[in-house]
């Protein structure tokens, strides 16, 4: 299994078979929480043909019903995921130890003001080409500037997703 230490940043092309591994996973996952009788939780990946991505896999669970959110912890620790931070919108959890990290779940709700911001922007960069290139140069060259700086690799794209954010909304793509 792929893991990265934490704070580190390496990044991949895009491979198709990333696709069947999540899909995989996602059956897996959505089966335990079906089990449990959360309501409406789908799992997303955030990553597509174009897009460089981390080493670790990074996946969106997004539920509908805020009731839920003490079973649905509860759950994730049985899946070995810790809670890592509260942040804007959404809760985020990691998996593996600090050395050897896993997985990342970003948890935020549907219809959420992250999930339509995220949604919005992946949409944005499927279709344009040119914007998602500028995208993957600008993570190649974070990367090579702070292999062993998460938040300043992950500061140094807000401007340009901010940017992101506002062409996609004045746009009718």
């Amino acid at each position: 299994m792929i893991s990265l230490k934490r704070g580190t940043v390496k990044l991949q092309p895009y491979d198709p078979k990333w696709q069947k591994i999540f899909e995989k996973e996602k059956n897996y996952y959505l089966t335990l929480l079906e089990i449990r009788s959360l309501p409406f939780s789908i799992l997303e990946v955030p990553q597509f043909q174009g897009l460089l991505k981390s080493q670790s896999s990074i996946y969106h669970l997004v539920y509908s019903d805020s009731k839920m959110w003490g079973k649905l912890t509860s759950i994730l620790r049985k899946l070995g995921y810790k809670f890592d931070r509260k942040l804007q919108h959404r809760q985020f959890f990691a998996k593996g130890p600090n050395s050897k990290r896993t997985h990342y779940l970003h948890v935020m709700r549907y219809n959420g003001a992250k999930w339509k911001s995220d949604r919005l922007f992946r949409e944005y960069l499927r279709s344009h080409p040119k914007r998602l290139h500028t995208y993957a140069n600008l993570k190649k060259e974070l990367a090579s500037q702070f292999p062993a700086e998460r938040q300043k690799y992950s500061d140094g794209k807000d401007a340009f997703i901010k940017e992101t954010l506002k062409l996609a909304s004045k746009s009718k793509f």
